[in-house]
């Protein structure tokens, strides 16, 4: 999947394909600006923030004697709703804007008639100025109308078939002496190296976030990559599971089947984020979750947390499935079992094939609540542990045997 690099466009208020993230304060005011190049390379790797890091750049140039008035900084990444990600810095405003771009920009008027758009394709540079006649790119009109008077855009190293982008434009009478553009041309290696860097490092998160979890890959990228490596902790778990998936995904067509398997998580899964839980895995037509207890807490927040996100998920798939049958598409059901105790978190599987995920008899248990959904026919099974520090009432279902336990198990439902 190749990276599609943020082109200019309008603002995120504007244009659907773009949302703005956060606005952040400048340092507002010029910086030495002695040796800029060597402050990218020495420097720039200790800024975390990709919006610190370019607003301190464009004031040291401002220091250096390059007029700038705006820049921008474009860079792509891969996510499932995210082609790239921008950063926007003006001088007199004294702020940088970092927004985001989505998915289908690649085939609006804006992307198509984008002055940077060979740049990120091609990695052409390319230099406009502004204080003449604009033909062909509005928004170059649009600056220079604002007062800008020359613009440049310069690629950086090629990823994944695009360039990530610099802009500069100033709003200096006569536009950039060619002086300054040598010395934006001069730069712009090191930009180049360390803006790949940060890229790299931001797929990675994006990657491991989507794949494996906020909390999974936060601990892989830390360096919990081996074998048998894990860490026992207390936590709410749980699962969830489509009832008769099997007879569904032999009846229904290939399609039909993943828009099915969509809407059942886009109902389960975000509940349970909100709630800073976290989806461990996928298995087939189920999801794994925990929900961690905080080292000086007992169980009930979690709890609470786990059985709101269980009731609120509950409700998204009957909104989903009223959706569902007036379209005259098969409806969901869906059972969720929840059980608490001491898991271990960390890697199993093979020596260069593991899986990040928790073990335990807790896990055991709380997938064995779930099937037993599909006989009691309750939505939802807790357990007697669960239910005695839920904060919430649930109600007792009785006494089941449950497949791996030697004595019957006492089991809890909603009380609605």
């Amino acid at each position: 999947m190749p990276i599609a690099t943020a082109v200019e466009a309008a603002p995120a208020d504007e244009d659907a394909f773009f949302r703005i993230d956060a606005v952040h304060a400048s340092l507002g005011g010029p910086i030495a600006g002695g040796g800029v190049a060597r402050w990218i390379l020495a420097e720039g790797p200790q800024i975390d923030s990709d919006a610190e890091f370019f607003d301190e750049l464009c004031w040291r140039l401002v220091g250096s004697g390059v007029p700038l008035w705006r820049a921008t900084l474009h860079i792509g990444t891969l996510h499932p709703q995210i082609r790239g990600s921008s950063l926007r810095w003006w001088r007199d405003r004294r702020l940088v804007e970092e927004y985001c771009i989505l998915h289908g920009l690649e085939s609006t008027r804006d992307y198509a008639e984008s002055p940077i758009r060979e740049v990120v394709e091609r990695g052409l540079p390319f230099r406009h100025r502004l204080d003449g006649e604009i033909l062909g790119y509005p928004l170059l009109t649009k600056i220079g109308k604002a007062g800008g008077t020359d613009y440049l855009a310069l690629p950086l190293n090629r990823s994944y078939r695009r360039y990530p982008a610099v802009t500069w434009a100033t709003d200096r009478k006569g536009g950039f002496p060619q002086s300054d553009i040598e010395t934006l041309r001069e730069l712009n290696p090191a930009l180049a190296a360390i803006v790949e860097t940060r890229a790299v490092r931001r797929i990675s998160t994006n990657l491991m976030d989507t794949y494996l979890g906020r909390g999974a890959g936060r601990r892989i990228l830390a360096g919990r990559i081996r074998r048998a490596e894990g860490e026992e902790l207390r936590a709410v778990i749980m699962a969830t599971d489509i009832r008769n998936f099997t007879g569904l995904s032999d009846r229904l067509p290939g399609d039909a089947v993943i828009g099915l398997l969509d809407d059942y998580f886009d109902a389960i899964v975000p509940p349970i984020e909100k709630r800073r839980g976290e989806v461990l895995k996928f298995v087939g037509d189920g999801l794994l979750a925990i929900f961690p207890a905080e080292d000086d807490e007992d169980f009930a927040p979690a709890s609470m947390r786990a059985i709101e996100a269980a009731s609120d998920a509950l409700e998204r798939l009957d909104k989903a499935n009223r959706a569902r049958r007036a379209e005259g598409r098969v409806e969901i059901r869906s059972g969720i079992g929840l059980h608490l105790g001491e898991v271990i978190y960390g890697n199993v599987g093979a020596v260069d094939r593991l899986d990040f995920t928790v073990i335990g008899p807790a896990v055991n248990l709380a997938s064995r609540l779930e099937g037993l959904t599909k006989r009691l026919l309750r939505p939802l099974l807790a357990s007697s542990p669960f239910a005695a520090v839920c904060p919430r009432p649930l109600v007792s279902l009785g006494f089941h045997p449950v497949r791996g336990l030697t004595e019957p198990e006492e089991v809890f439902g909603l009380a609605e």
